[in-house]
């Protein structure tokens, strides 16, 4: 979808850079294990002290809040109001800091501050979301009135001093360092439907809104701006008195943008990097204008050498830094991957792989000399990776962009600003990028092309020397230089002329996939092995997380099905593991704790997928509770969805039945049907459903996971209406299916606007399928089925990754007794294992989504891949899917004998 309208698994997406910093092997918060230094604080506490009155300083997260103790009469603040923040600069911070501070205590007014310096730069960083950046110290009056006063006082105590543009606020006057904006004050929050806690402001009609923080200025209907400003029309958005019209966005991060323009001097298309002065602080002063000026510099170098776009202008704008460069037609490494490797197809043939060696060898070639010219000029790239490299489409020659982190050492610079998974791991390496960093990302470029999984070298050291010889072997290049050139290259053992040298060395290639060598490990013994790891790795601290999980969890709840400790406690029960006391303590404890008001109904990481997960091990009454919990729960309207609305929650209350036989539960969910029929809008291509405005395809967030909800429903009251309508709401989602490869069929996240393909079951093939089988749609089944013959998959795990194709595969056995598709099952084995799996004879590991760290969560992580391999080596029924509905119809079907001793033990 676009980026207005993301997939619900674009929603669930944290970005993993800020949780590697804190353990070498787990997800965790960075900061909360950073330990502040007290160099701000020690300023306010002797005025504190002088102030008399009790008030003390409490740390919670990145801030420092100045706050009076119980019962001193200071009157209590509003839920909302106007909010006065503060920007700066370590050169001014704690002047700033010391005069706010002063003024505010003599008033009582409450406030809150950067913990510390290196913790203010960070909160200006590019990654920081740009609707928080730059806010130093935030000030909140108790009245207008009060706000009125007190940022007038400001502005004449501190308003000549510089900080960074706040871009969720206004700024007041001419300062450069005082803003406001209208928000909440006093927390106050509501669910989401995915489980997050959005803080919400309250209409004096009382209607809850949400509190945005936009990285633009807005004022919720009721709240008029106190200080408005003349003329806010924008018109068409252009820069340089008119010279550069902007086309489009290219991107955003919080030190400025990057568009797509057009010179209306010249007619030329150009690109046109933004700056924000005072975001990307760094210790010696220097700024996000500061860095592209440097790479304007290096550009102005490389770009009469051939190997970097022309600079073809510079300018101010207001209070932002420009740089105008040329624009080409050209792939990413990223596309050239995506697009013309030979492992992202099912079927590449030996002239696939040909084809593509050619392509490869001549970018390489041009790479090679790409950056050796740099070097020759005497610059150290410093971030080379796939997105910072373009290759023109028809020439294939290549041109270095985004050089801000470029230097020359012979200048004195120096930077370590690289790209994750681009740059070596040696612990004892200086911090200092180098020539031969230049050559390591190099090397993981030309590995990365072939298949995206160079960011596994954080939590494992063997990919050059276990995964890669696999990966060239897949390939047909085993009579290819490439793997030894790649290895030498990382080790800093030939240069890059050396490189070109041997590239174009002799080279037989043949077909992918032919050479067989390797042999599959038992099933059963890597399900020892991995289950071992997560019950040795269980954590009783509390500031951690029971099991290590994908951070998606800290944002929702740790205890739950998909991101938390109840996957995992299920995952280990049912495939035969048992979970040591002292862990199902702390889990229970946990739990106990949650309930309608702080956890949301639905299945993936709410109450019904807690419920769910202990009614399928035994635990009735605690599944039943959450169940009721969830039936309790304000369910948000038009949220329909499996993995998050109406349709999961009603198959957890069908479980429910099942385990209870109480008639609630299926009342419960006869209540949810009725809802989705009524919501359920009409076309030829079937029956489909609107969430928040938007229409999604497939398991998890489509037709297809509704369409499962009412088969069940229909097999447990006997009415053939509901198994109708979820036939018809399964066509919609197949009738758009999309022939990428020939004979290969697969589905996007929604009908229009996304241009991704995908094979898994929170969205596309795999997720279709499953519901397809038990519908017993088998035509449609075999029609799409070889989208699941994949070997190669960005990640390893059940929902989104090869655990999940694995998983589906097996159902299609179990359904069927047909040996043929547990024989496709061994190619997503083989990936699992071959490129996945690494550890040592006792135990084993898989990385979590994005690769940079164990998880071992149910959706993403170990636990799932887990009981995924486990159906495997023991086929049989889906918890999740209900399959206990079609016990007594398969029981009679000897092809099935392999799982029957399990469904007495289901039932």
């Amino acid at each position: 979808m676009s980026a207005g309208n993301p997939t619900l698994r674009e929603l669930r997406h944290v970005d993993k850079i800020n949780f590697i910093s804190s353990d070498e092997r787990f997800y965790e918060p960075n900061y909360d294990h950073y330990k502040p230094s007290d160099e701000l604080a020690s300023l306010v506490y002797p005025l504190l002290a002088a102030h008399g009155r009790g008030w003390g300083i409490r740390r919670i997260g990145v801030w420092s809040h100045v706050v009076p103790p119980a019962g001193s009469g200071v009157p209590m603040l509003p839920a909302q109001g106007w909010k006065i923040h503060l920007s700066a600069i370590e050169e001014n911070c704690k002047e700033i800091l010391s005069s706010v501070a002063e003024i505010l205590l003599q008033r009582d007014v409450q406030f809150k501050f950067a913990n510390d310096c290196r913790t203010m730069r960070m909160m200006t960083s590019k990654r920081w979301p740009r609707g928080g950046s730059g806010k130093f110290i935030t000030i909140y009056p108790r009245t207008e009135s009060e706000f009125k006063e007190l940022i007038e006082l400001l502005y004449q105590e501190v308003g000549s001093n510089i900080g960074s543009y706040i871009l969720s606020d206004r700024r007041y006057k001419d300062s450069r360092c005082i803003y406001y904006r209208y928000g909440g004050i006093i927390q106050v929050s509501r669910l989401d439907f995915m489980g997050r806690m959005i803080p919400m402001l309250v209409s004096p009609e009382g209607d809850h809104i949400a509190d945005r923080r936009t990285p633009y200025f807005e004022t919720p209907p009721w709240a008029e701006d106190p200080f408005p400003l003349e003329d806010e029309d924008a018109g068409e958005m252009t820069l340089k008195d008119g010279r550069y019209l902007i086309e489009s966005a290219l991107g955003f991060s919080n030190t400025g943008g990057v568009y797509l323009a057009k010179d209306v001097t010249s007619g030329q298309q150009v690109v046109i990097k933004e700056a924000r002065p005072h975001v990307e602080l760094y210790e010696n002063g220097g700024d996000a204008t500061t860095r592209l000026k440097r790479e304007m510099g290096n550009l102005n170098i490389l770009s009469p050498l051939g190997v970097a776009p022309a600079v073809l202008d510079s300018f101010w704008d207001w209070e932002n830094f420009y740089m105008v460069e040329e624009h080409f037609d050209a792939h990413d490494m990223r596309q050239i991957m995506l697009q013309f490797s030979p492992l992202m197809t099912v079927r590449p043939t030996a002239e696939d792989s040909q084809k593509f060696y050619e392509m490869y060898r001549t970018i390489f070639t041009n790479i090679f000399r790409a950056v050796d010219t740099a070097h020759g000029a005497g610059i150290v790239i410093g971030d080379l990776s796939p997105p910072n490299i373009l290759v023109e489409k028809q020439s294939l020659e290549v041109r270095l962009i985004d050089l801000e982190a470029a230097f020359q050492p012979a200048l004195g610079e120096s930077d370590d600003i690289h790209t994750p998974g681009f740059r070596s791991q040696i612990k004892s390496r200086v911090k200092v990028s180098s020539v031969e960093d230049d050559l390591y990302a190099v090397a993981a470029i030309m590995m990365y092309s072939m298949f995206p999984i160079v960011a596994m070298a954080y939590v494992r050291d063997d990919l050059f020397d276990d995964v890669l010889p696999r990966i060239i072997r897949d390939m047909g290049w085993e009579g290819t230089p490439v793997l030894g050139l790649i290895r030498d290259l990382a080790q800093g053992r030939i240069d890059l002329r050396q490189a070109e040298n041997r590239l174009h060395q002799s080279a037989l290639v043949v077909e992918p996939y032919g050479a067989r060598q390797s042999t599959l490990d038992p099933v059963a013994d890597l399900v020892k092995r991995l289950s071992r790891f997560v019950q040795t790795n269980y954590r009783l601290e509390p500031k951690y997380t029971l099991f290590p999980c994908d951070p998606f969890a800290l944002s929702t709840n740790a205890g739950g099905l998909g991101f938390g400790s109840s996957g995992v406690i299920y995952a280990l029960t049912r495939s035969g593991n048992v979970v040591p006391d002292e862990a199902l303590e702390r889990h229970f404890l946990e739990i106990a704790g949650l309930n309608q008001r702080n956890t949301a109904p639905g299945v993936l990481t709410g109450l019904a997928g807690i419920g769910w997960a202990h009614l399928a091990i035994g635990h009735n009454k605690v599944g039943l509770g959450f169940v009721d919990m969830a039936n309790a729960s304000r369910r948000l309207k038009g949220q329909v969805s499996l993995y998050y609305g109406a349709a999961g929650i009603g198959m957890a209350n069908l479980a429910a039945f099942v385990a209870s036989k109480s008639q609630e539960y299926l009342d419960a969910a006869l209540d949810l049907a009725v809802e989705l029929s009524a919501s359920a809008l009409r076309s030829e291509r079937g029956i489909f459903w609107e969430e928040d405005g938007a229409v999604r395809i497939g398991f998890g967030y489509g037709q297809s996971g509704v369409a499962l909800f009412l088969l069940r429903l229909s097999q447990v009251t006997g009415d053939p209406q509901w198994k109708s309508m979820g036939a018809s709401a399964l066509a919609y989602d197949l009738s758009h299916g999309y022939e990428l490869e020939p004979g290969i069929t697969t589905f996007a996240a929604a009908p229009t606007g996304v241009s991704t393909y995908e094979p898994y079951v929170e969205q596309g093939t795999a997720g279709i399928i499953k519901v397809a089988i038990r519908y017993g749609q088998w035509d449609v089944v075999d029609s799409l089925v070889m989208d699941l013959y994949r070997k190669y998959s960005g990640f390893p795990g059940l929902i989104y990754g090869l655990a999940g194709l694995i998983d589906t595969l097996v159902d299609a056995y179990v359904y069927s007794g047909d040996p043929k598709y547990l024989d496709l099952a061994n190619r997503p084995y083989e990936g699992l294992t071959e490129l996945y799996v690494f550890g040592d004879d006792d135990t084993a590991m898989i990385p979590g989504e994005n690769l940079f760290r164990i998880s071992c969560d149910y959706a993403t992580g170990m636990s799932g891949a887990i009981r995924a391999l486990h159906r495997l080596s023991s086929p049989h029924l889906d918890d999740f899917c209900l399959d206990i509905l079609d016990a007594s119809a398969l029981r009679h079907m000897s092809r099935t004998q392999p799982f029957l001793h399990l469904v007495g033990e289901i039932a």
